[in-house]
């Protein structure tokens, strides 16, 4: 058996959903600096740009339902 090894690239590296782009500057936002739940069914990203510095965040709206419950 052989064994190969291939470096991680940004390019392969998968994200959850749609890249984050700084609005400063257009560079790719990679991780968030810190994530929160807020009450209500939400987690809040902060994110921070490596280029430039500028701050943001962004938010994503949990789903209400019971897990294994089918709305009808």
């Amino acid at each position: 058996m052989q064994l190969h090894c291939y470096p991680a690239t940004l390019s392969s590296i998968r994200a959850f959903g749609a890249p984050l782009i700084c609005a400063a500057c257009g560079d790719r936002l990679i991780a968030p600096m810190a994530s929160a739940f807020v009450e209500g069914g939400e987690i809040r990203h902060y994110w921070e740009c490596e280029a430039c510095g500028a701050t943001s965040s962004s938010s994503i709206a949990l789903d209400r339902r019971e897990p294994g419950r089918r709305e009808e």
